[in-house]
């Protein structure tokens, strides 16, 4: 077996911030093999030697929360592996399609990062016609999806807004006996800090309901709004300064969720709007086809903001901002996901260095950031003891920049190779020349 060594690096360690300099990193098949200093450490006769001095070392990126199904046929995933993310989550699609997918980068068949799913979400009131979600309006049904979920080797559950109590506690009992993580949306007929208390262990956007806060009539006639109106009058009488936010916050902490914020889809969404990404000038490294497929694709109606709330929703974001930052002063780990993929500022891979950015901007440190992206992420995922950190005898999923993120950010120009599960790549030739035209 061909042992690949990575020589004179700075390794970082994404747990700690330190930096390890002048390394050598072995790799042999999917594996690190050692890791030390240039003098401490022999690279073997034969092996393939690229030498990476000037260069900084990190883990391969994660996606916490990207939709590649129902775009699966057409979604460029070597665009991943071109900004370093090595792994990403798909939380909600059809399982069949979700598993042949991870299945076929699993086999080689197709070149792209790292796959997991959670199948359909389950959710209490499904619309008509939305296929990847399942209902799940008693207990009983509950049940039944998790089990089936679990069968279809699934590596977590997602839930959705719909879901009642009793339903909820039935999923977490068996999900739980199956080894599942249960995530997703904060079910609007509970408070999020009941939903923690409950056993949610992963919190998918910033889905803070009026039950955390308000009287309860109040609250229900707000939660029920589509999201586009219900967020900005949300927010507009949320105070973070109150008693029970700071409360929430602890209770986060103390029960050790993790919390993806999703904040560049606020920022699509609530800004700008969704449609404004089929101009956006990043669409010209698309095909062309997958460029006009996704350009047809209609934003789901309750993203609407009313035209009254487009001030609110824009003043919103900085809020939320603080809310993810005084989150993670509490201790709350935080972790990257961007709820892509899609157009412009959604783009497969490049999404996730622009949610690092927003998360930079909150007040996370440069190592906390990196962190949100690789170690943390590994640890939610129930994946620390595989991936997040560079490490004899986790998989070998490495990226090497040119410039240091910890004092640069994390930005496409600056990757110069990937290792994704042992196979080493540069991040120019990932890229596609055809052009959205």
């Amino acid at each position: 077996m061909d042992v690949l060594a990575l020589t004179g690096g700075t390794v970082i360690d994404a747990g700690t911030g330190d930096y390890r300099r002048d390394q050598v990193v072995l790799v042999s098949g999917d594996r690190v093999t050692a890791v030390g200093p240039r003098p401490a450490v022999a690279v073997p006769p034969g092996a393939v030697s690229c030498d990476i001095s000037g260069r900084w070392v990190t883990p391969g990126l994660i996606d916490m929360h990207c939709h590649l199904t129902p775009l699966s046929d057409d979604i460029p995933l070597e665009f991943f592996l071109a900004c370093g993310v090595t792994t990403v989550r798909d939380p909600g699609g059809h399982a069949a399609e979700q598993r042949l997918l991870r299945e076929s980068v699993r086999d080689g068949r197709r070149l792209g990062p790292r796959i997991l799913v959670s199948g359909e979400i389950l959710d209490g009131n499904p619309p008509v016609g939305v296929s990847w979600r399942i209902l799940a309006d008693t207990p009983e049904r509950g049940r039944a999806a998790v089990a089936h979920l679990a069968a279809q080797g699934m590596d977590c559950i997602k839930v959705y807004n719909g879901i009642t109590e009793d339903v909820l506690a039935a999923i977490i009992a068996v999900a739980g006996e199956a080894g599942l993580p249960v995530i997703g949306h904060v079910p609007r007929c509970l408070s999020m800090r009941r939903a923690v208390e409950m056993g949610m262990t992963g919190l998918e956007h910033i889905r803070i309901t009026g039950l955390d806060f308000l009287p309860a009539g109040q609250a229900r006639e707000l939660d029920v709004l589509p999201i586009g109106e219900r967020e900005p009058r949300l927010w507009q009488l949320i105070d973070l300064d109150a008693a029970w936010a700071r409360n929430l916050i602890t209770v986060l902490a103390d029960y050790e969720v993790t919390l993806d914020p999703t904040l560049l889809i606020d920022e699509v969404v609530f800004g700008a709007g969704v449609a404004a990404q089929r101009d956006h000038p990043d669409n010209a490294r698309l095909p062309t086809d997958t460029y006009r497929k996704w350009a047809a694709y209609q934003a789901p109606s309750q993203h609407a903001v009313p035209d009254e709330l487009a001030s609110a929703a824009v003043g919103m974001l900085a809020r939320r901002r603080e809310f993810v930052a005084r989150c993670a002063q509490a201790g709350v780990m935080i972790v990257a996901g961007t709820d892509g993929a899609g157009l412009g500022d959604l783009l497969p891979g490049y999404a996730l260095h622009r949610e690092l950015g927003l998360l930079r901007a909150c007040g996370l440190s440069a190592r906390e950031t990196l962190a949100a992206a690789t170690v943390s992420a590994a640890h939610a995922l129930g994946l620390a003891d595989q991936i997040g950190s560079i490490e004899p005898g986790k998989i070998a999923d490495i990226a090497v920049w040119t410039a240091d993120p910890l004092t640069t950010g994390i930005g496409s120009a600056d990757l110069e190779l990937v290792i994704a599960a042992g196979r080493l790549l540069r991040s120019a030739a990932l890229l596609t020349a055809n052009s959205a035209g």
